[in-house]
């Protein structure tokens, strides 16, 4: 019995360019931020640094601490004297809609206005934004690629995939196996696992299952619950390790836990299967239909066929 391709290039984070999320601000690592009043201090003084982060702590606080409008003037003054943090905080609450009433031509001038000004973290958000919402690759890939040559690892991953998939600019497998390595050495998450893929399945460099496990254990220590799952795909299939189903299956199961829905296919197959475990068909239909829920429409459409299968009373697993 095959198993569904988790590492594969059309799969998982591959399986498309789309971004599931809106454009967020990073935040300053390790920093430990200084009370309201302090920033309200060096704020009212004129220190214009501070202006983002007095916003954020208006809109990270709990009840009446709470205040959006108090954050968006702050964040307007910023954007007055030429802040790009502020310019893309306020445009990430005009994209998200939430506090502001949605207005994505204003997020798309706020982003342009902080690329502008050198803001790297601008021009991959404003490649977003094409992206998502206006539907135009190639625009989206010209502010990538500026985010990506300004050093944004967002923006080399994104650069990278457009390589790969030939979205927005035609299919190249050396640029993307050369973006992918700088986003991966810039600390993308996501492109350190991607590479791992590349490894795996030849994608221009040479197969190597070892390698890819190194970097699928690299990006799972780093939190991605999408590069567990092929850590256990490599302990269920012996790519780079000896066969461990024990392993592969509590490495599924913490991705799954994790948020990566695909992983309850993957178990539903070993318990189907009676791989590492006593088979057992209900308990792959409960795993199924977990599955079934996932955001990835390839992955929903085989768990419920598998559903439906089993419940018909077939016990055959098909090839994945």
């Amino acid at each position: 019995m095959g198993r569904m391709a988790t590492s594969g290039l059309t799969g998982l984070v591959l399986a498309a360019m789309l971004a599931t999320s809106a454009p967020v601000l990073a935040a300053p690592v390790g920093q430990a931020e200084p009370a309201r009043a302090e920033l309200l201090r060096r704020a009212k003084a004129g220190d214009v640094s501070v202006y983002d982060r007095l916003a954020q702590s208006y809109l990270t606080a709990e009840g009446d601490q709470r205040d959006v409008d108090a954050a968006v003037r702050w964040l307007n003054a910023g954007v007055r004297a030429g802040d790009t943090a502020c310019m893309i905080a306020l445009g990430n609450l005009y994209f998200a809609g939430d506090d502001l009433d949605q207005d994505e031509a204003k997020a798309l001038s706020l982003y342009k206005a902080a690329a502008a000004e050198g803001d790297a973290l601008g021009a991959y958000n404003a490649g977003l934004v094409y992206e998502t919402t206006a539907d135009d690759l190639t625009q989206a890939v010209g502010w990538y690629w500026r985010a990506a040559t300004g050093g944004d690892q967002g923006g080399m991953y994104k650069l990278a995939l457009a390589y790969q998939l030939g979205l927005g600019l035609p299919a190249d497998e050396a640029q993307a196996v050369a973006w992918m390595r700088k986003a991966a050495a810039a600390g993308s998450v996501d492109a350190i696992n991607d590479l791992g893929s590349y490894y795996l399945q030849g994608y221009g460099v040479p197969v190597d299952e070892v390698q890819a496990l190194q970097l699928y254990v690299d990006a799972a220590q780093q939190g991605s619950a999408v590069a567990m799952a092929n850590v256990a795909a490599a302990y269920h299939n012996g790519e780079g390790v000896a066969v461990d189903l024990q392993k592969a299956l509590s490495l599924y199961a913490l991705s799954a836990s994790a948020g990566n829905l695909t992983a309850y296919y993957e178990l539903g197959q070993m318990y189907e299967d009676g791989e590492g475990v006593k088979a057992s068909r209900a308990k792959a239909v409960q795993l199924y239909r977990m599955a079934a829920e996932s955001d990835d429409d390839e992955v929903a459409e085989m768990a419920e066929d598998a559903v439906e299968r089993l419940e018909g009373g077939s016990s055959e697993t098909p090839i994945a």
